[in-house]
């Protein structure tokens, strides 16, 4: 089960921020200079490698503690965002954009919100199990 879990967090924190911020709110948005560009598409592709690579260690290696400690460097660097906006002027959702507010959260945050509660079930079952805990 932790295995499965961490798989969802890698998949759901890599390629959903790629299909979700690529488009006119993020990359593309005439808002933004060029320079912000290069730094959101570091950004997406730095979160896609490092998925790969736990991916690749979860199911090939069949090492468990390494990718969830990959996945938590993903949500921990959404959620370090948002918990610092304060001090950098950020929105979680940018000014006339309309998004989702599943009981009452901006869907960016319940999403990872939601990625962070299953990270950390993987994380107990793995302790619990104690197995597989080499890296």
């Amino acid at each position: 089960m932790s295995k499965w879990l961490t798989t969802i967090c890698l998949i759901i924190g890599s390629l959903l921020p790629i299909a979700v911020d690529t488009g006119h709110t993020h990359l593309l948005n005439p808002d933004w200079d060029e320079h912000s560009r290069v730094h959101e598409v570091w950004r997406l592709i730095t979160n896609l490698f490092i998925a790969i690579i736990g991916l690749y260690i979860l199911w090939k290696k069949d090492n468990l503690l390494l990718p969830a400690i990959l996945s938590s460097c993903i949500i921990l660097g959404f959620h370090t965002a948002v918990l610092t906006m304060p001090l950098y002027d950020g929105l979680a959702v940018g000014n006339g954009i309309e998004e989702p507010h599943p009981i009452g959260i901006p869907l960016n945050i319940f999403v990872f919100s939601t990625l962070a509660v299953f990270q950390i079930l993987s994380f107990i079952i793995l302790f619990k199990n104690k197995a597989k805990l080499l890296v």
